[in-house]
């Protein structure tokens, strides 16, 4: 799998670098011009202002508001990159994986959706979903995943009687769900290896003691599950726990299919590196190629049950 996912790799960040690397750059140069220009007016500006104004206050403000009015312009100028780094270079690598795929970077997935898999344990307050990529499966079932973000907010009563809240991040990573095309005679879930499962009634011993160091599986059918769980597809869980460092959780019950995984924000244009690194760019087409190979491997299986 790793060598496929190398080959796959290498045409696509080529075809990425050749279509993104020139708007990029135009891009980032001129931000670096707007931002070097608007800084040298306002030295300009506040170096007359003392001997205008002869007052410390006046310059301090005058000093407080250019900051100001700098640091907005970098935000916006900022966040017009990254627009342009979503629509160009993730759309790019979502089609290269799959041109009948489709990315939208401010689309997500619904509260209620995620509630659907109750993966959470925990309750949880806020919810926050984008970057959402969709279409429709070889087999010709419709997915969706999105990053999805939960936050508990826990409130704490101070000595003086005040209150202060900090933020729990509950779950961060990516969320995606299958509509099957016809309902499957077994419930399944995938989860990372626990100590609190390893005795239970439902869980499958897999022919694999290296899924077995990463994942515990149970399931209310265990001849089916094994039917699904073949040699090959036991090698893809392992393949993307060890190369794209996300184990992914997954639930099958009825005609629907869930999964996640944890990981930092996606899909988001690097702060110091060049956009188009290639390593950076290496992270991100796993978090697609790895968990969709997964994802299309089970749905197989699953249909010849």
């Amino acid at each position: 799998m790793e060598n496929e996912f190398e080959e796959s790799f290498e045409k696509i960040y080529n075809d990425v670098y050749s279509k993104c690397s020139e708007n990029l750059k135009a891009e980032k140069s001129s931000n670096n011009k707007i931002l070097l220009i608007v800084l040298l007016i306002l030295i300009v500006i506040n170096v007359c202002i003392y001997p205008v104004f002869k007052s410390g206050i006046v310059s301090l403000f005058a000093f407080v508001i250019s900051m100001i009015i700098l640091i907005t312009i970098h935000v916006i100028r900022n966040s017009q990159y990254k627009k342009m780094y979503k629509t160009e270079v993730i759309t790019s690598l979502v089609k290269g994986y799959n041109d009948t795929y489709d990315y939208n970077a401010y689309g997500g997935i619904l509260r209620s959706e995620y509630n659907m898999a109750k993966f959470d344990s925990m309750y949880y307050d806020e919810y926050f979903s984008e970057d959402q990529i969709n279409g429709t499966l070889d087999s010709g079932e419709n997915f969706k995943m999105s990053e999805v973000v939960t936050k508990k907010i826990n409130r704490y009563r101070e000595s003086d009687g005040s209150y202060r809240e900090t933020e729990e991040v509950i779950f961060r990573g990516i969320f995606g769900k299958v509509d099957l095309k016809k309902e499957i005679p077994i419930k399944i879930h995938v989860s990372s290896n626990s100590a609190f499962r390893k005795f239970s009634k439902d869980r499958v011993e897999m022919d694999s003691a290296e899924f077995e160091k990463y994942y515990d599986c149970v399931t209310d059918d265990k001849v089916k599950l094994m039917q699904v769980f073949t040699s090959d597809l036991i090698e893809k869980y392992i393949a993307m726990i060890k190369n794209n460092k996300h184990s992914i959780e997954l639930k099958v019950e009825d005609n629907l299919m869930f999964f996640r995984y944890g990981c930092q924000s996606v899909f988001e244009p690097p702060a110091f590196k060049d956009g188009l690194d290639k390593d950076f760019i290496k992270k991100y087409y796993k978090l697609i190629y790895y968990p969709l190979e997964i994802i299309k491997s089970t749905v197989e299986k699953m249909n010849e049950l």
